[in-house]
């Protein structure tokens, strides 16, 4: 009962990218196609660090798991080519002052 109330109350992000901000910090964590998972009695989002979401990409591809209590707020994109797209105007704009 308590995992079907959990599963109604919380937003769907399996088909989009979402990126995390943590409360206690000025860090982010970008994930793709993220799926709810409890682990230790704690709620995490789990997904893939997608292309742009590190910095020089060295987490690109990775499994990532952010627990959500820690989340103060989050932008969503509908897909990995509208975050990429998003993410390209903002490096071009940053490299062209």
């Amino acid at each position: 009962y308590e995992h079907s109330i959990m599963r109604s109350k919380l937003p769907d992000f399996t088909k989009k990218v979402v990126v995390l901000s943590w409360m206690t910090t000025d860090g982010s964590r970008s994930l793709a196609y993220p799926r709810w998972e409890r682990q230790g009695g704690r709620l995490f989002l789990v997904g893939e660090v997608p292309v742009g979401g590190s910095r020089n990409d060295w987490l690109k591809g990775g499994q990532a798991a952010v627990a959500w209590e820690m989340v103060s707020d989050y932008l969503v994109f509908d897909s990995l080519a509208d975050y990429q797209k998003r993410r390209s105007i903002y490096a071009n704009r940053r490299r062209n002052g």
